[in-house]
Protein backbone atom coordinates (compact mmCIF):
# COMPACT_ATOMS: atom_id res chain seq x y z
CA UNK A 1 0.00 0.00 0.00
CA UNK A 2 2.87 2.76 1.02
CA UNK A 3 4.30 1.97 -2.78
CA UNK A 4 0.81 2.61 -4.34
CA UNK A 5 0.33 5.78 -1.90
CA UNK A 6 3.67 7.45 -2.80
CA UNK A 7 3.24 6.45 -6.39
CA UNK A 8 -0.19 8.18 -6.38
CA UNK A 9 0.86 11.41 -4.50
CA UNK A 10 3.85 12.30 -6.87
CA UNK A 11 1.71 11.41 -9.83
CA UNK A 12 -0.87 13.81 -8.55
CA UNK A 13 1.92 16.47 -7.98
CA UNK A 14 3.10 15.89 -11.51
CA UNK A 15 0.20 15.85 -12.90
CA UNK A 16 -1.01 19.39 -11.67
CA UNK A 17 2.28 20.46 -11.97
CA UNK A 18 2.26 19.57 -16.16
CA UNK A 19 -0.73 22.40 -16.66
CA UNK A 20 1.63 25.17 -15.11
CA UNK A 21 5.11 23.65 -16.02
CA UNK A 22 4.91 24.90 -19.69
CA UNK A 23 4.76 28.12 -18.36
CA UNK A 24 6.81 28.17 -15.57
CA UNK A 25 9.79 26.53 -17.03
CA UNK A 26 10.13 28.58 -20.00
CA UNK A 27 12.22 30.77 -17.30
CA UNK A 28 14.67 33.23 -18.41
CA UNK A 29 17.57 33.89 -20.55
CA UNK A 30 19.27 35.74 -17.77
CA UNK A 31 19.32 32.81 -15.24
CA UNK A 32 19.22 28.88 -15.50
CA UNK A 33 18.29 27.56 -12.67
CA UNK A 34 20.14 23.88 -12.67
CA UNK A 35 19.74 20.95 -10.46
CA UNK A 36 23.15 18.99 -8.76
CA UNK A 37 23.39 16.32 -6.18
CA UNK A 38 26.16 16.06 -4.04
CA UNK A 39 27.06 12.49 -5.53
CA UNK A 40 30.67 12.00 -7.58
CA UNK A 41 28.45 10.75 -10.06
CA UNK A 42 27.38 14.18 -10.56
CA UNK A 43 31.14 15.31 -11.15
CA UNK A 44 30.54 16.33 -14.65
CA UNK A 45 27.94 19.06 -12.90
CA UNK A 46 30.23 19.55 -9.83
CA UNK A 47 33.59 20.69 -11.71
CA UNK A 48 31.59 22.37 -13.97
CA UNK A 49 30.78 24.79 -10.88
CA UNK A 50 34.33 24.59 -9.35
CA UNK A 51 36.00 25.34 -12.38
CA UNK A 52 34.22 28.14 -13.82
CA UNK A 53 33.14 26.17 -16.44
CA UNK A 54 29.20 26.78 -16.52
CA UNK A 55 29.79 30.58 -15.71
CA UNK A 56 31.86 31.24 -18.56
CA UNK A 57 30.00 28.89 -21.16
CA UNK A 58 26.43 29.75 -20.36
CA UNK A 59 27.61 33.70 -19.92
CA UNK A 60 25.79 36.45 -20.39
CA UNK A 61 23.26 33.97 -18.57
CA UNK A 62 23.88 33.76 -14.78
CA UNK A 63 23.52 29.69 -13.42
CA UNK A 64 21.98 29.11 -10.09
CA UNK A 65 22.64 25.64 -8.24
CA UNK A 66 20.05 24.04 -6.71
CA UNK A 67 21.48 21.05 -4.61
CA UNK A 68 18.75 17.66 -4.26
CA UNK A 69 19.46 14.88 -2.28
CA UNK A 70 17.23 12.78 -4.70
CA UNK A 71 15.77 12.28 -8.11
CA UNK A 72 12.65 12.19 -6.98
CA UNK A 73 13.37 15.78 -5.47
CA UNK A 74 14.49 17.00 -8.79
CA UNK A 75 11.38 15.60 -10.77
CA UNK A 76 9.36 17.65 -8.50
CA UNK A 77 11.01 20.69 -9.11
CA UNK A 78 11.22 20.14 -12.89
CA UNK A 79 7.55 19.70 -12.87
CA UNK A 80 6.78 22.32 -10.93
CA UNK A 81 9.07 24.75 -13.15
CA UNK A 82 11.66 25.78 -10.07
CA UNK A 83 14.36 24.63 -12.08
CA UNK A 84 14.55 24.54 -15.76
CA UNK A 85 17.00 21.45 -15.68
CA UNK A 86 18.91 18.98 -13.74
CA UNK A 87 21.72 16.74 -13.55
CA UNK A 88 19.39 13.29 -12.84
CA UNK A 89 19.62 9.43 -12.82
CA UNK A 90 18.16 7.33 -15.87
CA UNK A 91 14.66 6.53 -13.41
CA UNK A 92 13.63 9.78 -12.55
CA UNK A 93 14.31 11.28 -16.04
CA UNK A 94 12.03 8.36 -17.60
CA UNK A 95 9.46 8.94 -14.59
CA UNK A 96 9.08 12.56 -15.27
CA UNK A 97 9.19 12.28 -18.87
CA UNK A 98 5.84 9.72 -18.89
CA UNK A 99 4.02 11.62 -16.51
CA UNK A 100 4.28 14.71 -17.86
CA UNK A 101 3.70 13.09 -21.33
CA UNK A 102 7.73 13.81 -23.06
CA UNK A 103 7.55 17.72 -21.85
CA UNK A 104 11.16 16.74 -20.79
CA UNK A 105 14.48 15.34 -22.60
CA UNK A 106 18.02 14.21 -21.89
CA UNK A 107 19.75 16.14 -24.01
CA UNK A 108 23.31 14.93 -22.89
CA UNK A 109 25.04 11.55 -21.12
CA UNK A 110 27.20 12.74 -17.78
CA UNK A 111 28.60 9.35 -15.57
CA UNK A 112 27.72 5.84 -16.36
CA UNK A 113 28.27 3.41 -13.11
CA UNK A 114 29.39 4.15 -9.48
CA UNK A 115 26.83 2.09 -7.50
CA UNK A 116 26.82 -1.15 -5.61
CA UNK A 117 24.70 -2.75 -2.86
CA UNK A 118 27.02 -2.53 0.45
CA UNK A 119 26.11 -4.85 3.19
CA UNK A 120 27.00 -3.90 6.70
CA UNK A 121 29.34 -6.01 8.24
CA UNK A 122 27.98 -8.28 10.81
CA UNK A 123 24.93 -8.27 9.09
CA UNK A 124 24.91 -12.38 8.59
CA UNK A 125 24.55 -12.04 5.08
CA UNK A 126 26.59 -13.87 2.90
CA UNK A 127 23.58 -15.01 0.17
CA UNK A 128 20.64 -13.70 -1.66
CA UNK A 129 18.32 -16.21 0.73
CA UNK A 130 19.95 -13.92 4.12
CA UNK A 131 18.57 -10.62 2.96
CA UNK A 132 14.31 -12.09 4.28
CA UNK A 133 13.60 -9.66 7.60
CA UNK A 134 16.42 -7.62 6.61
CA UNK A 135 16.24 -3.73 6.35
CA UNK A 136 18.57 -2.36 2.59
CA UNK A 137 18.36 1.52 2.13
CA UNK A 138 18.00 3.01 -0.96
CA UNK A 139 17.70 6.70 -2.10
CA UNK A 140 13.87 5.93 -2.47
CA UNK A 141 11.52 4.58 -3.81
CA UNK A 142 11.43 4.84 -8.20
CA UNK A 143 14.81 5.89 -8.26
CA UNK A 144 17.39 4.59 -9.92
CA UNK A 145 19.56 2.42 -6.78
CA UNK A 146 15.58 1.69 -5.95
CA UNK A 147 14.38 0.26 -9.51
CA UNK A 148 18.02 -2.09 -9.14
CA UNK A 149 17.68 -3.28 -5.75
CA UNK A 150 14.27 -4.43 -6.18
CA UNK A 151 14.98 -5.73 -9.49
CA UNK A 152 17.90 -7.81 -7.85
CA UNK A 153 15.39 -9.08 -5.25
CA UNK A 154 13.03 -10.00 -7.62
CA UNK A 155 15.73 -12.07 -9.79
CA UNK A 156 16.88 -13.79 -6.76
CA UNK A 157 13.09 -14.39 -5.31
CA UNK A 158 12.42 -12.30 -3.26
CA UNK A 159 10.60 -9.26 -2.84
CA UNK A 160 10.42 -5.69 -0.46
CA UNK A 161 7.68 -5.48 2.11
CA UNK A 162 5.38 -3.28 0.37
CA UNK A 163 4.93 -5.70 -2.79
CA UNK A 164 4.47 -8.80 0.01
CA UNK A 165 7.94 -9.57 0.51
CA UNK A 166 10.02 -10.09 3.17
CA UNK A 167 12.74 -7.33 2.55
CA UNK A 168 12.31 -4.04 4.24
CA UNK A 169 13.25 -1.54 1.91
CA UNK A 170 14.21 1.84 3.78
CA UNK A 171 14.01 5.23 1.39
CA UNK A 172 16.65 7.80 2.44
CA UNK A 173 16.17 11.61 3.43
CA UNK A 174 19.61 11.75 2.00
CA UNK A 175 21.78 9.06 1.02
CA UNK A 176 24.78 9.89 3.60
CA UNK A 177 21.84 8.89 6.37
CA UNK A 178 23.22 5.88 5.43
CA UNK A 179 26.36 5.94 7.12
CA UNK A 180 24.71 6.41 10.44
CA UNK A 181 22.02 3.99 9.93
CA UNK A 182 24.51 1.80 9.34
CA UNK A 183 26.73 2.93 12.12
CA UNK A 184 24.19 2.64 14.80
CA UNK A 185 22.90 -1.22 12.95
CA UNK A 186 19.28 0.27 11.88
CA UNK A 187 19.69 -1.03 8.48
CA UNK A 188 21.70 -4.24 7.38
CA UNK A 189 22.79 -2.93 3.92
CA UNK A 190 22.20 -0.27 1.07
CA UNK A 191 21.95 0.17 -2.88
CA UNK A 192 23.75 3.59 -3.20
CA UNK A 193 25.65 5.51 -6.10
CA UNK A 194 29.00 6.91 -5.19
CA UNK A 195 30.60 8.50 -2.85
CA UNK A 196 28.59 6.28 -0.42
CA UNK A 197 29.46 3.07 -1.45
CA UNK A 198 33.48 3.87 -1.13
CA UNK A 199 32.56 5.93 2.42
CA UNK A 200 30.53 2.74 3.88
CA UNK A 201 33.60 0.82 2.53
CA UNK A 202 36.37 2.85 3.74
CA UNK A 203 34.65 3.19 7.50
CA UNK A 204 34.58 -0.54 7.77
CA UNK A 205 30.92 -0.02 8.26
CA UNK A 206 30.72 -2.55 5.09
CA UNK A 207 31.53 -4.63 2.07
CA UNK A 208 30.58 -4.68 -0.97
CA UNK A 209 27.86 -7.44 -2.03
CA UNK A 210 26.64 -6.51 -5.46
CA UNK A 211 28.69 -4.43 -7.74
CA UNK A 212 25.77 -3.18 -10.07
CA UNK A 213 28.53 -3.28 -12.84
CA UNK A 214 28.29 -7.15 -12.69
CA UNK A 215 24.51 -7.03 -14.01
CA UNK A 216 25.42 -5.48 -17.00
CA UNK A 217 26.66 -6.06 -20.46
CA UNK A 218 30.58 -4.77 -20.70
CA UNK A 219 30.02 -2.98 -16.78
CA UNK A 220 28.32 -0.21 -18.86
CA UNK A 221 25.15 1.49 -17.05
CA UNK A 222 23.89 4.96 -16.77
CA UNK A 223 23.74 6.76 -13.69
CA UNK A 224 23.05 10.18 -14.44
CA UNK A 225 22.20 12.48 -17.36
CA UNK A 226 21.43 15.95 -18.19
CA UNK A 227 17.90 16.53 -18.55
CA UNK A 228 16.01 19.81 -19.53
CA UNK A 229 12.63 20.99 -19.95
CA UNK A 230 11.31 21.41 -23.46
CA UNK A 231 9.23 24.88 -22.79
CA UNK A 232 12.59 26.17 -21.58
CA UNK A 233 14.49 24.49 -24.56
CA UNK A 234 11.96 26.24 -27.25
CA UNK A 235 12.29 29.61 -25.13
CA UNK A 236 16.21 29.62 -24.84
CA UNK A 237 17.59 27.37 -27.13
CA UNK A 238 20.75 29.15 -27.42
CA UNK A 239 20.96 29.15 -23.45
CA UNK A 240 20.54 25.01 -23.45
CA UNK A 241 22.83 24.65 -26.26
CA UNK A 242 25.38 26.45 -24.33
CA UNK A 243 24.91 24.22 -21.43
CA UNK A 244 25.18 20.99 -23.63
CA UNK A 245 28.87 22.56 -24.19
CA UNK A 246 29.39 23.18 -20.83
CA UNK A 247 28.73 19.66 -19.95
CA UNK A 248 30.90 18.59 -22.81
CA UNK A 249 33.88 21.01 -21.71
CA UNK A 250 33.64 19.51 -17.69
CA UNK A 251 33.87 16.26 -19.10
CA UNK A 252 36.65 16.49 -20.93
CA UNK A 253 38.79 18.50 -18.25
CA UNK A 254 38.24 15.10 -16.31
CA UNK A 255 39.43 13.71 -18.45
CA UNK A 256 42.42 15.28 -18.82
CA UNK A 257 42.93 16.12 -15.61
CA UNK A 258 41.23 12.81 -13.62
CA UNK A 259 42.71 13.26 -10.26
CA UNK A 260 42.77 17.21 -10.20
CA UNK A 261 38.93 17.00 -10.84
CA UNK A 262 38.51 14.14 -8.58
CA UNK A 263 39.58 16.53 -5.66
CA UNK A 264 37.67 18.97 -6.61
CA UNK A 265 34.32 17.47 -6.80
CA UNK A 266 35.03 15.61 -3.68
CA UNK A 267 35.37 19.22 -1.53
CA UNK A 268 32.33 20.61 -3.80
CA UNK A 269 30.26 17.92 -2.65
CA UNK A 270 30.76 19.13 1.17
CA UNK A 271 29.72 22.67 -0.17
CA UNK A 272 26.83 21.23 -1.43
CA UNK A 273 25.94 18.83 1.93
CA UNK A 274 27.46 15.97 1.26
CA UNK A 275 30.11 14.09 2.28
CA UNK A 276 33.69 14.38 1.08
CA UNK A 277 35.89 11.61 0.99
CA UNK A 278 39.88 10.78 2.13
CA UNK A 279 42.00 10.08 -0.69
CA UNK A 280 41.84 6.35 -0.02
CA UNK A 281 38.35 6.40 -0.49
CA UNK A 282 38.32 8.75 -3.17
CA UNK A 283 40.94 6.70 -5.79
CA UNK A 284 38.08 3.63 -5.12
CA UNK A 285 35.45 5.89 -6.10
CA UNK A 286 36.51 7.19 -9.04
CA UNK A 287 37.82 3.95 -10.65
CA UNK A 288 34.21 3.07 -10.62
CA UNK A 289 32.72 5.71 -12.22
CA UNK A 290 33.18 6.59 -16.31
CA UNK A 291 32.41 10.38 -17.14
CA UNK A 292 31.28 10.83 -20.67
CA UNK A 293 28.31 12.35 -23.04
CA UNK A 294 27.49 9.53 -24.04
CA UNK A 295 23.93 8.26 -22.39
CA UNK A 296 24.03 4.69 -23.03
CA UNK A 297 20.72 4.69 -24.88
CA UNK A 298 20.29 1.29 -24.25
CA UNK A 299 20.91 0.56 -20.99
CA UNK A 300 18.11 3.66 -19.83
CA UNK A 301 15.67 1.21 -21.79
CA UNK A 302 17.02 -1.59 -19.87
CA UNK A 303 16.36 0.78 -16.65
CA UNK A 304 12.43 1.99 -18.07
CA UNK A 305 11.36 -0.75 -18.61
CA UNK A 306 12.70 -2.78 -15.19
CA UNK A 307 10.49 1.05 -13.74
CA UNK A 308 7.48 -0.59 -15.86
CA UNK A 309 7.58 -3.88 -15.08
CA UNK A 310 7.74 -2.32 -11.14
CA UNK A 311 5.29 -0.36 -11.79
CA UNK A 312 6.68 2.64 -11.07
CA UNK A 313 5.94 4.07 -14.52
CA UNK A 314 2.25 3.40 -15.90
CA UNK A 315 3.20 3.75 -19.49
CA UNK A 316 4.93 1.24 -21.37
CA UNK A 317 7.99 2.99 -22.41
CA UNK A 318 8.30 2.25 -26.10
CA UNK A 319 8.78 5.17 -28.14
CA UNK A 320 11.43 5.83 -25.23
CA UNK A 321 14.06 7.14 -28.11
CA UNK A 322 11.87 10.79 -27.80
CA UNK A 323 13.28 10.80 -24.54
CA UNK A 324 16.18 12.03 -26.22
CA UNK A 325 17.48 15.53 -28.23
CA UNK A 326 20.80 14.86 -29.11
CA UNK A 327 21.02 17.64 -31.19
CA UNK A 328 22.69 19.99 -29.88
CA UNK A 329 25.43 17.45 -28.50
CA UNK A 330 25.88 15.77 -31.49
CA UNK A 331 26.66 19.50 -33.31
CA UNK A 332 29.23 20.25 -30.61
CA UNK A 333 30.80 17.27 -31.12
CA UNK A 334 31.43 17.22 -34.47
CA UNK A 335 32.79 21.03 -34.00
CA UNK A 336 34.91 19.39 -31.83
CA UNK A 337 35.99 16.52 -34.11
CA UNK A 338 34.47 13.85 -31.96
CA UNK A 339 31.96 10.67 -33.06
CA UNK A 340 28.22 11.59 -32.93
CA UNK A 341 25.66 10.05 -30.03
CA UNK A 342 23.43 7.14 -31.33
CA UNK A 343 20.00 6.52 -29.87
CA UNK A 344 19.79 2.74 -29.31
CA UNK A 345 18.07 0.03 -27.74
Amino acid sequence: MKRLVIGIVTLGVLAGACSSSATKSQGSSDVLRLGVFPNLTHSPGLIGITQGILDKDLAPTKVKIVPFTSGSEASSALASGSIDASYIGPNPAVSIWTKTNGQFVIVSGATLGGAAFVVRNGSGISSPSDLAGKKIADPGIGNTQDVALRTWLHEHGLKATDEGGTVTVVPLSSNSDSITLMQNKQIDGAWQPEPYVSLLVSQNLGHVFVNEASLWPGGKFSTTNLLVSKSYMSAHADVVKRLVQANVDSIQYIQKNPQAAATAANTEIAKLGGKSLDSAALTRAWGEMTFTWDPDTSSITTDAQRAYALKDIDANPSNISSLYDLTDLNAILQSKGLSPVQVSG
